[in-house]
């Protein structure tokens, strides 16, 4: 269980009012590998980002968990960040009160300034990060990527036997900046793993894992993990079950704001298999919706077309997969 800080209206009008103060400055620091929650930047290109870097044979992966990150965010250390880049006292008050209305540490999950605190606070893991990705670099060629979005973060490395020690340099300059912002890793579900060796792990609720094709090139391959499925289905089911006996317009206007939004954020990668389950099994439970409001068994296939159940009913039928405009390098072969 997390707990969550919702604002009163007072409040949300403060932290709104010190976000539109701060944002501005913060975001000219903000690295390029930083996805959470900053302006014109989405979960989807921190995704594609990922499988760009798959894509270039970057398929050691340290994949982290920061234990509880939010509950544990330091209040002195923050401040400390925030007075290095702002020079108001009323600003500085108005923020202290802020951090302070929620404990004496963290920062409210739902409050409307707490993501960009959490960008300013592991700003510097970004700064170690970018400069590792250019020391490191060869010419051109970019040895080690990372894609961060607020706590969800993972490293990717060269692949190569002869770059194993990057993997391990990077793991402790990371643990030796995690221990200045006091914040634990989760050693149980952080891991290690080789997409080479056909290991896959988990990013922003899609499962990355690397393919081969027939002539010997690598590529990506990502899709909503099981749990996330797994969710959807039983969250939809709970409503069919709880409206079974009201109409079935009731049932259709609960479940498509749901659905459109599940399908809107996983519909992107290689999601069209997964996308057509949920598709056949919603219409599925539909139609048996229908047919048991006249108490009978089955479907009713011969009584409604499909045309019908999403034309006349507007049942959600969007499921078509986003293409990304920015085009991925050729996959390499390895």
């Amino acid at each position: 269980m997390r707990p969550l800080g919702i604002p009163t209206v007072r409040d949300r009008v403060a932290q709104m009012a010190t976000l539109l103060i701060l944002e501005p400055i913060f975001e000219a620091d903000f690295q390029p590998g930083s996805y959470g929650y900053r302006p014109k930047r989405t979960a989807h290109q921190a995704a594609n980002l990922v499988a760009t870097a798959i894509v270039s044979s970057k398929t050691k992966v340290y994949d982290v968990d920061l234990r509880g990150f939010f509950d544990h965010v330091r209040h002195h250390i923050l401040l400390e960040k925030v007075a290095r880049r702002v020079n108001d006292p009323a600003v500085m008050g108005l923020l202290k009160r802020i951090l302070k209305s929620s404990g004496k540490k963290g920062v409210p999950q739902g409050g409307v300034i707490s993501p960009m605190l959490s960008n300013i606070y592991l700003n510097g893991v970004d700064q170690m990060l970018e400069k590792a990705k250019e020391v490191t670099r060869e010419g051109r060629y970019v040895r080690m990527e990372y894609a961060r979005y607020a706590d969800d973060l993972v490293i990717l490395v060269d692949g190569h036997r002869r770059h194993e020690w990057l993997l391990k340099a990077v793991d402790k300059r990371f643990r030796e900046e995690m221990a200045k912002l006091q914040v634990e890793i989760n050693e149980e579900k952080s891991r290690t793993v080789d997409l080479a060796k056909g290991d896959s792990f988990t990013f922003l609720g899609f499962q990355f894992r690397r393919l081969r094709s027939k002539n010997g090139k690598g590529w990506p391959y990502y899709t909503p993990e099981m749990k996330k499925r797994t969710a959807l289905l039983r969250r939809l089911k709970d409503i069919f079950n709880r409206f079974r006996s009201q109409p079935v317009d009731r049932v259709v206007f609960l479940i498509n704001p749901i659905l459109r939004g599940w399908v809107n954020y996983f519909a992107i990668g290689h999601s069209s298999r997964c996308l057509s389950y949920i598709k056949d099994w919603v219409y599925k439970r539909i139609r048996r919706h229908l047919m048991r409001a006249r108490k009978r068994p089955g479907y009713g296939w011969n009584r409604w077309s499909r045309l019908w159940v999403y034309g006349r009913l507007g049942l959600f039928n969007a499921y078509r997969i986003q293409r990304h405009v920015q085009q991925q390098p050729k996959a390499l072969l390895v």
